[in-house]
């Protein structure tokens, strides 16, 4: 528009009663303002930087042959390729695409933003935006069980499925050797299972489903280039009171590798992680999400089912393990959790209000047998080595006190030693 223009906005009545909504449902009503007629359900955006033969045709044959039972536009960014990438997404056939040729390449990120600007506010129109790399192929149902997730609970901020190639345990393993044996054991894979979907501190997104609402408020922090910008939108958006949940009963294909040379990806990975501690206050996004999967399997062995189990981390950092012991208390049937935590360290404290429901206290550890007064648990998990403890015994015998009877207790006694785990008979 010119200056002096007057632009005539017609709300359609959007908005309407947003003062008797709560703060999650105002966050969408907001999105999806401005978004154009029919809007589609999910935005899938796709990226792409050369490698038009080797990666960008068979992700995009992909997204075009499993994508068909959701309702979705598809963004298509070239950015900056020149090996006729921009010729090829003009060939798709597809009802709902939009292109954008980015002419010079300055990074995934500011492709992204170089896009969005052209596009304005109808970048996004979709309730839910999928990002998928080049380097990732996608399955049958790969959509439908996302967004089934995500419309399980208006709080589930951010979804993403399992992979063959990531970290922070989101690795599956499934047996084939061709393109085609892929995708016929994703298939028979990928079935919707509400018992598979595991709430995380953190999510490493292969391919991603997020709240456009989340998207257009906080898209990215652009200190970040390549390492830690996901960890950084995990805790931004939990700490906004959103969900992140890892769907294990969906699988895509990544192919191995980066585009980075491996100096500039060491040499981004030391600052990416430096960034993010300085950002939040000395949590490091590696060593306090770590998350010990023995020290959890051993210590629920021949658990019996309980209506509402009540768990205590102490000393459990961010409370990774706390999460998992919630999830496998879900997968097993074993019941529903209530999450309760002691720390020492402050900077925990945010993080752990986040997935806890139960009380969390930041006391020294002298003040842990009154801050417990009255209260017992059915799990207690020590997050530090017993080892490292002042008085481990004088611990153990406070720790014990407040079991109940058949509860259990579980730490390692030195890091990354020998697992305990102790129960209350009496």
């Amino acid at each position: 528009m010119n200056y002096g223009e007057v632009v005539e906005v017609d709300m359609g009545g959007a908005g309407a009663n947003v003062h008797q909504r709560d703060g999650f449902a105002r966050r969408e009503m907001a999105a999806n303002l401005c978004v154009g007629d029919e809007p589609p359900l999910v935005t899938v955006y796709f990226q792409a930087y050369n490698h038009l033969e080797d990666q960008t045709k068979m992700a995009i044959h992909s997204l075009l042959a499993y994508t068909r039972n959701v309702d979705h536009e598809l963004l298509l960014v070239d950015n900056g390729s020149t090996d006729g990438t921009l010729d090829f997404f003009r060939s798709i056939e597809h009802p709902r695409k939009r292109i954008f040729h980015v002419r010079e390449n300055r990074g995934a990120l500011f492709g992204y933003l170089a896009a969005k600007g052209a596009a304005g506010n109808e970048f996004i129109r979709g309730r839910y935006f999928a990002a998928i790399p080049s380097d990732v192929v996608v399955t049958k149902d790969w959509l439908k069980n996302l967004v089934t997730c995500m419309e399980s609970d208006p709080r589930i901020g951010m979804v993403v499925p399992a992979a063959n190639y990531t970290s922070y345990y989101q690795q599956v393993k499934l047996e084939f050797s061709t393109y085609g044996e892929m995708q016929e054991a994703a298939a028979a894979y990928n079935v919707s299972d509400p018992k598979k979907w595991e709430e995380r501190l953190r999510l490493i997104p292969t391919a991603s489903l997020m709240r456009s609402s989340l998207r257009k408020m906080y898209e990215a922090d652009y200190g970040f280039f390549y390492n830690f910008a996901d960890d950084d939108l995990s805790f931004t958006y939990r700490r906004l009171g959103y969900r992140l949940m890892f769907c294990r009963d969906t699988f895509v294909y990544h192919a191995p590798g980066t585009a980075m040379s491996e100096e500039a990806y060491q040499i981004d990975l030391r600052e990416g992680r430096e960034t993010f501690r300085r950002k939040y206050f000395g949590v490091d996004a590696w060593t306090d999400t770590r998350l010990d999967d023995e020290l959890c399997r051993k210590c629920m062995d021949s658990s019996t089912p309980c209506e509402d189990n009540r768990i205590l981390g102490i000393d459990v950092r961010c409370g990774a393990n706390l999460l998992h012991f919630k999830n496998c208390l879900r997968a097993y049937d074993l019941g529903r959790a209530t999450l309760s935590a002691f720390v020492q360290d402050a900077k925990y404290w945010v993080d752990l209000k986040t997935i806890c429901s139960g009380e969390v206290f930041c006391q020294p550890l002298r003040d842990l047998e009154a801050a417990l007064e009255g209260r017992t648990y059915d799990y207690i998990i020590l997050g530090m080595p017993l080892a490292d403890y002042e008085d481990p015994k004088a611990l153990l015998e406070i720790m014990r006190d407040h079991l109940s009877i058949g509860g259990r207790m579980a730490g390692r006694m030195e890091e990354d030693g020998e697992v305990f785990s102790l129960e209350r008979y009496e």
